[in-house]
């Protein structure tokens, strides 16, 4: 272990910068795979492959894996900047195997993957054997349907540390100061201003970056570094389960490792750090009105109203039916606040995206879906420093700046009663959808 993980991760005892989401990337669709490939890996035509999977597995390991979701959708896409191809196992119903369609993930290709409850990650054959190194289960968490990631990640020695890095911006092993007897001169930057926070579902846990840079995870176990993932703005970082740490870095500042902040997993819990990382929870109040904000009663008066038609936010909704949908083709993200299970909580709309909203169509009271857009005039937090004595000081989180909002959709007994948002044509919405798969299969 290198002497900055006790300095820095388990120590217990700037200017902000724009944040601009980015729209998922549709590079590959996988779609057809040749002969040579599925010889390669376990497919559906296999005759290792039954009702039950397959009964052959072995273990293996991946690195260097990140994927972009659409909060709210199935669309998931994976990105492969690891060493190794990988092949995916898409089922769309469990416990059934039937309908299950292989995808094949090449070094470098970033590929959209069909919509199903479960996808099984696997390396190529060793010894003739499918070769197990993940997989994911999607819609696990019920706020932001975001899937839950189960990887078997590298292990020391593993890594090509300059492959994973090849413009030699991140801290790594390798570097001239990496594991030397004193830490290096850390740079520290506001994790809240960069748009990175983390997720924690059934003990699994993923770090976003929701900024308009990218940033890079270097994961350390116990025997030593791990991986370098680096992530793309939009993109999410699986953190593999063990005892781990975890240093999210953005590129170098003069020289010198720019920490955003870091996560410290032991036993599968999550735990203390001087250079925490914000929760979605936290992301969402620093960027938005939340209801668990400080300024939630501010009232409308207090608050900056923007104009949804200009800033490209619609609704669709068909009279009677049991969802509706948010659309967002403008240039920042939004968040909607509606109620569900008796419970209001907070969905995030990346630009360029939707989401599908559930409705009571019988329902004979008011529900509302608030649509509001990201806050403006921001106060940066101050970054953690080091004292004299080389101890780290904790930083101070930002102020949230002045709220903003579309105005609401209210439907009531399958019918929109109020809306302050303009309706999307459902024609023009099919056009869209007709586009975007002509796109997708280029």
């Amino acid at each position: 272990m290198t002497a900055t993980f006790a300095q820095v991760a388990a120590e217990h005892d700037a200017s902000s910068v724009p944040r601009m989401p980015v729209p998922l990337p549709h590079e590959i669709v996988a779609d057809h795979v040749d002969g040579e490939v599925r010889a390669r890996f376990l497919t559906p035509d296999d005759p290792d492959w039954t009702n039950d999977g397959a009964a052959t597995w072995t273990t293996g390991h991946v690195s260097g894996l990140t994927y972009s979701h659409t909060s709210g959708s199935d669309q998931l896409v994976l990105h492969n900047r690891g060493a190794h191809e990988l092949g995916v196992l898409s089922t769309p119903e469990l416990p059934s195997t039937d309908g299950t369609v292989f995808t094949h993930l090449p070094v470098g290709s970033s590929v959209d993957l069909p919509v199903a409850e479960s996808h099984i990650l696997q390396a190529a054959r060793a010894g003739g054997r499918p070769v197990l190194v993940g997989q994911i289960v999607c819609g696990r968490d019920p706020e932001s349907t975001e899937p839950l990631f189960t990887l078997d990640g590298p292990v020391p020695d593993e890594v090509d540390w300059s492959a994973a890095d090849p413009e030699d911006v991140y801290w790594k092993p390798g570097d001239i100061d990496f594991g030397a007897p004193t830490a290096p001169q850390f740079v520290f930057a506001d994790p809240f201003a960069h748009g990175v926070h983390h997720t924690r579902i059934d003990g699994e846990v993923a770090i976003h970056n929701r900024g308009d840079s990218q940033v890079a995870v270097l994961t350390v176990g116990i025997d030593g570094p791990l991986d370098l993932v680096i992530a793309r703005p939009g993109e999410s970082v699986p953190v593999p389960p063990g005892d781990v740490v975890c240093y999210v870095q953005a590129p170098r500042t003069d020289c010198s490792p720019t920490l955003l902040g870091v996560m410290w997993l032991r036993g599968g819990e999550l735990m203390p750090s001087v250079l925490p990382i914000p929760s979605r929870r936290d992301h969402l109040d620093y960027h938005y009105l939340t209801p668990w904000s400080a300024d939630w009663d501010c009232g409308y008066p207090q608050q900056i109203h923007l104009d949804p038609e200009a800033s490209g936010v619609t609704y669709q909704y068909r009279a009677g039916a049991d969802r509706m949908t948010i659309r967002n083709t403008g240039d920042e993200a939004i968040a909607v606040i509606y109620n569900r299970d008796g419970e209001r909580v907070v969905a995030e709309v990346t630009a360029g995206s939707r989401m599908t909203f559930p409705v009571c169509a019988d329902a004979d009271t008011g529900q509302v879906f608030s649509v509001v857009g990201e806050r403006v005039d921001s106060r940066p937090g101050r970054s953690a420093s080091f004292a004299s004595s080389g101890a780290v000081i904790p930083g101070t989180r930002g102020k949230p700046g002045t709220a903003t909002n579309y105005g609401s959709v209210v439907i009531m007994l399958g019918t929109v009663v109020y809306s302050a948002v303009p309706k999307k044509n459902l024609y023009l919405a099919w056009s869209d959808r007709r586009r975007w798969l002509r796109r997708a299969t280029v």
